[in-house]
């Protein structure tokens, strides 16, 4: 399918009980951005340029041409608890020409939570269709590429069975940070998985209570308490492709330690090391700790974390 060549797959909808799957041409672009949803509205601007017209195909067709396309490998999932170093990590590995990177892609988010518009999008047709999702994605546009790194939603911890199951073979890196640290950052500037009601509650293993509303921080800490215990979970499964960081370890200590998780050189790349320094969503700016969050105590959250890093250690 010679001419799909540089077109990927970026969006599934429902409609009138159909899926359909948009695409969008990628060209050359090189993905630095810090977040996909960024390099959508770039190419997105790009393509309407040209035509008013979108492109759009059904389920079927993806599947199609994901056997015919020329892809790069898969190396590692990268899954975090937010606000914990991810963001930085896929920003140091997206300045090395060599690789692709894709940080929160709305597809791949889209295809988990399938079922939730779609009773019949079940287990085993989620996994087809996202294996199929993530080789297009790694379309190898350039003679260049050679690696593939996709950092996923923090919420996504809760479908590692899922991501498991479809990836046996590709190492998993889980990046965890201290939930005070994460709260306080969240206060700053709010995730969306933060904010009761912008994402369904269920999803982040969290029961609504009224109290959310009311006292700061409360609804960030229940969510990261169901994250760390989901991290504490997958630690003691002790599956040999697993590999844990924790921010408190030094964030300057991240890049090299992944490399080495991943059985991959650290490429001689002086960009990669100072893009460490910078903010990990705003690279004009140089990188500073928010200040740690006193105004409440969150014991079960603390708990967790800790009885996590004690699986971890």
């Amino acid at each position: 399918m010679k001419a799909l060549s540089d077109w990927i797959p970026y969006k599934i909808n429902l409609l009138d009980k159909v899926w359909q799957v948009e695409w969008m041409d990628l060209g050359n672009h090189h993905i630095a951005e810090p977040f996909f949803d960024e390099t959508i509205a770039i190419r997105r601007a790009r393509m309407r340029e040209r035509s008013i017209f979108r492109s759009v195909s059904d389920l079927d067709f993806m599947l199609e041409a994901s056997g015919y396309i020329e892809t790069i490998p898969l190396k590692a999932l990268i899954f975090h608890v937010s606000r914990c170093g991810s963001t930085l990590l896929s920003q140091a590995l997206s300045t090395a020409e060599e690789n692709i990177v894709y940080a929160e892609a709305p597809l791949i988010d889209q295809i988990l939570r399938a079922h939730e518009n779609d009773l019949s999008f079940d287990t085993d047709k989620t996994k087809f269709y996202l294996k199929s999702a993530i080789k297009l994605l790694g379309q190898k546009r350039n003679v260049k590429y050679q690696n593939m790194f996709i950092k996923l939603d923090s919420w996504h911890i809760h479908y590692y069975a899922i991501l498991r199951a479809c990836f046996p073979d590709i190492p998993f890196f889980f990046i965890s940070r201290e939930p005070n640290a994460v709260i306080a950052s969240h206060q700053l500037r709010p995730g969306i998985h933060m904010v009761p009601g912008l994402i369904d509650a269920n999803l982040l293993n969290v029961q609504y209570r009224d109290e959310f509303n009311a006292q700061s921080g409360l609804y960030t800490a229940e969510v990261l308490k169901e994250f760390y215990i989901k991290l504490s979970v997958i630690c003691q499964e002790k599956h040999q492709l697993n590999y844990f960081f924790d921010y408190g370890i030094g964030v300057d200590k991240m890049v090299d330690y992944f490399f080495k998780s991943i059985n991959l050189p650290l490429p001689m790349n002086t960009r990669i090391t100072e893009r460490l320094t910078r903010h990990s969503k705003y690279p004009d700016q140089l990188f500073k700790d928010e200040k740690p969050v006193d105004r409440f105590s969150h014991p079960e959250a603390e708990k967790a974390y800790s009885t996590f890093i004690n699986h971890f250690s």
